[in-house]
């Protein structure tokens, strides 16, 4: 019986982090946002990081304001460095609260 099976339907299954999700989100909050030249940490930006498999990362993060011209950069910070930690082997990024999350969505995880 798989976790989820346990909770009513509508209700969300969260799981514990796992160690490469911990040590992602650590990573993460060094990383320096261009605009505020302040720590990812300091500013709440990342707002999910989770081990989807074994070593398959998805990081979910919100710019500071809903129509950020650097949120594409911001994006593609995030994946760079959640790829930089040891064991991580394929890195998705998720954008949410800006007004083109999808256009974001699709260049930071291109290629």
């Amino acid at each position: 019986m798989s976790p989820k099976a346990i909770y009513p339907p509508g209700v969300a299954w969260r799981s514990v982090p796992s160690e490469l999700s911990k040590a992602v989100g650590a990573r993460l909050n060094d990383v320096v946002d261009e605009e505020t030249k302040r720590k990812f940490g300091e500013l709440n930006i990342v707002t999910e990081v989770s081990e989807m498999a074994t070593g398959s990362i998805r990081v979910r993060f919100q710019p500071l304001s809903p129509y950020s011209p650097i949120a594409v950069d911001t994006g593609r910070n995030i994946r760079k460095a959640a790829q930089s930690v040891h064991g991580v082997q394929e890195v998705r990024v998720e954008c949410t609260g800006h007004m083109m999350d999808d256009l974001v969505n699709k260049l930071v995880n291109e290629g």
